[in-house]
């Protein structure tokens, strides 16, 4: 279902979700400056692209042949090298341990089994002083149409054992995505947290 879904919709518009990276992208580069980074759920690779013209060795995972075909495209006219491999997130083989994990709005198309597993995963597969970063619908999301919807408080739990750089539960501003898109809103939890041991 998610992957027929954004395969159709990186086919009939590249750079649907824009090409700027997140926001919070931009700040992972003042607590790391190098490293290897892994990027789950890399959509088209905006993120992906931003980190690797900044020095650092990116991988990207991404369930659409499309998105990751853009990626590399785009790596390519940047002369920045990205590793980009068309996977299911919930069945990626954790192989070395990465500087920076980071998974932008991905999670709410996944249940509650596969978020909770994947976060372990990420936590396991993290070096000691790396950084996750994750962002994703929450229960304030006025579209409850979702697998899965992070509670209050609950994103922020998961990395009681390391160190919270930074957390956020908000509403985004009204948005659109693409030409034909519709406007909307997203309730967002956001967290930047450190591994400490």
């Amino acid at each position: 279902m998610r992957e027929k879904s954004f395969e159709e919709i990186y086919i009939k518009e590249k750079g649907y979700l824009g090409t700027k990276p997140h926001k919070i992208t931009t700040k992972i580069i003042s607590y790391k400056k190098t490293g290897k980074v892994l990027d789950l759920g890399c959509g088209e690779g905006r993120d992906a692209l931003f980190l690797s013209k900044k020095g650092f060795k990116v991988t990207a995972i991404d369930i659409s042949k499309t998105g990751i075909k853009n990626l590399l495209k785009k790596a390519k006219e940047l002369k920045v090298k990205i590793i980009g491999k068309v996977k299911d997130i919930t069945k990626f083989n954790f192989k070395i341990k990465y500087d920076i994990i980071i998974s932008f709005s991905v999670f709410q198309f996944l249940n509650k089994k596969e978020v909770y597993s994947i976060i372990k995963k990420m936590k396991k597969n993290t070096k000691k002083e790396g950084i996750n970063v994750i962002s994703a619908f929450n229960e304030e999301n006025p579209n409850k149409n979702f697998p899965f919807l992070f509670k209050k408080g609950e994103l922020k739990e998961f990395y009681r054992d390391w160190k919270i750089l930074d957390y956020k539960e908000f509403i985004t501003p009204i948005e659109k995505h693409g030409k034909a898109g519709r406007t909307h809103q997203h309730g967002i939890s956001m967290v930047i947290a450190q591994k400490i041991k």
